[in-house]
Formats: C-alpha cells, sequence, structure tokens
C-alpha cells in the first residue's frame, strides 16, 4: 500500500511539470516503467477523488481542481513569507540584485519566494529552481544546519556531492565544509561555471528545537531556511560586496526576529 502511494505522488508531481498539458496513460505508465492496468487503477482513483482531470475515458491526464483548492489556502510557510517578504523587498531595492528564500525538505532544495532586482545583467530565474542542494550557496548552508540524523538520511539518498561540489571528495571533507560553514555563521560560493556567485545567512525561528545534538539549533533558534541573493560575479566587488553582506546579515537577522513573534526590529531595517 505505501509503494501505491508513493506511486500515486510520483505521478502527480509528473503531472505538475506541465500543468496545461494533458499525457496519456501510455507515456505516464512509460515514464515510471509502469505496468499500464497498474498506472490505470491509480490514475482511475486519483480522477475520482478529483487529484486529477481527464476529459473522457481515452483522454489524457492533467493536474485536477483539488490540487488548485487545496492550495487557495495559502503559500506554503506562509507566516516565513509574510514575515519576510517586506524585507526581503527592501534588500532587493537597496542591493538591486535578486533576492530569495530556500528551504530543505529532505533531499531536495526549495525556493518559496523570490525577488528580483532591477539590474540589466540578470542571472535566469529556472537557473536556480532546478540545482540541488550541493550546488548552490543556500542549499549548503541548509546543509550545514542539519543535525546527524538528517545528514544521514540526506547522504543515503543523495550522497557525495561529486562535481556538484568539485572541492569536496570525502565524507570527511564534507562535515569539515559544513563545520566550517557554520562557524563563519553565512556561505559564499561560485557556482560551477565561475560567472554566478551565491551568498547566504541562515534565517532562524526560536523554539523549534531544544536537543543538543540539533546543529541548526542555538539559543538564537533552529534554523529554517535561508536567505541568499545570486548575482553575476563580476558585480560582486568594492562597495557593492560590502553593501550586500551588510545587508543580508541585518535582514536575515531581522526576519528571523519577525518569524520568532520579535516586531521589535530597528529603524534601519526599514529604511
Amino acid at each position: 500500500m505505501i509503494r501505491v502511494i508513493h506511486k500515486a505522488f510520483d505521478i502527480l508531481e509528473y503531472l505538475a511539470q506541465e500543468p496545461q498539458r494533458r499525457k496519456k496513460l501510455k507515456e505516464i505508465a512509460g515514464h515510471f516503467k509502469m505496468n499500464a492496468g497498474t498506472c490505470a487503477n491509480i490514475l482511475k482513483t486519483m480522477v475520482q477523488r478529483k487529484f486529477v482531470d481527464q476529459t473522457d475515458a481515452r483522454g489524457g491526464y492533467m493536474p485536477g481542481p483539488m490540487i488548485y483548492y487545496l492550495s487557495r489556502m495559502s503559500a506554503y510557510r506562509g507566516d516565513l513569507i509574510l514575515a519576510a517578504e517586506p524585507l526581503m523587498a527592501n534588500l532587493a531595492k537597496k542591493v538591486n540584485e535578486t533576492v530569495l528564500i530556500a528551504i530543505l525538505r529532505g533531499s531536495q532544495r526549495f525556493i518559496i519566494i523570490q525577488i528580483d532586482g532591477n539590474q540589466s545583467v540578470q542571472v535566469g530565474r529556472d537557473l536556480f529552481h532546478e540545482d540541488t542542494a550541493y550546488q548552490t550557496s543556500t542549499g549548503r548552508l541548509l546543509l550545514a544546519y542539519l543535525n546527524e540524523e538528517e545528514l544521514k538520511a540526506f547522504l543515503s539518498e543523495e550522497g557525495l556531492p561529486g562535481s556538484q561540489w568539485p572541492e569536496v571528495g570525502s565524507l570527511l571533507k564534507l562535515k569539515s565544509e559544513l563545520e566550517k560553514i557554520r562557524q563563519q555563521g553565512w556561505i559564499c560560493s561560485y557556482k560551477t561555471s565561475g560567472d554566478v556567485i551565491g551568498i547566504a545567512y541562515p534565517i532562524r525561528e526560536s523554539g523549534k528545537s531544544r536537543d543538543a545534538r540539533d546543529k541548526s539549533c542555538s539559543e538564537l533558534g533552529r534554523v529554517v531556511a535561508a536567505l541568499g541573493i545570486f548575482l553575476p560575479a563580476f558585480r560582486f566587488k568594492g562597495a557593492h560586496k560590502i553593501a550586500i553582506l551588510q545587508c543580508m546579515s541585518a535582514t536575515a537577522a531581522a526576519i528571523s526576529k519577525r518569524l520568532s513573534g520579535d516586531k521589535n526590529l530597528s529603524a534601519e531595517t526599514h529604511k
């Protein structure tokens, strides 16, 4: 039964990749190397429950109305977005660069909000939505704050980074690099191509964990997300570099305070 549930979610995710295009049973079953009869039975139940839409008995499949109905309630981590969005907008205005917040769920990194700057040269939005945790500054920072069990689970699914993080060639080296990130409290790294740079600072929420083994937790609270900026490497220098680092540090701290219920933000945050 558990395997069937996993298959149903796999199908939903596959349909959601192109939500406006109907996909035939043969295409769906072929993608997952699944028996056509088994796939048809799963889809039949999902159609009955309105999570998948099918116009007629031989028609293709696409995400159904129940998916959109459930998502009407709010954005994912709406509390985090509500706390962060005005401060992120202010940061983007100050430094004129693309600002985002990323989270880690299981082995996947998700961008839950992104605000673009107005520079004439921008890094493409799709470039970072598809990257793994190893490939981005926000992903690496979030990995650094996983506890032992979480990191072990991540590695069992993803393995070591290989070419996605060339400087890390062993488990010992990976743990050493993650420890450096925790000690520094933020990260700045270049994408493999070397022409894009990413900076990330932790966002914390107080009261989420007091487990001594939990590396993401301190007296400041548990790290629940990462504030990131990415930009062409040629712009990250001089006064602009200093402004980015100072403003990011202040903004991450302000979001953390607001997320934890502290409304006493400094006047500087709102300038």
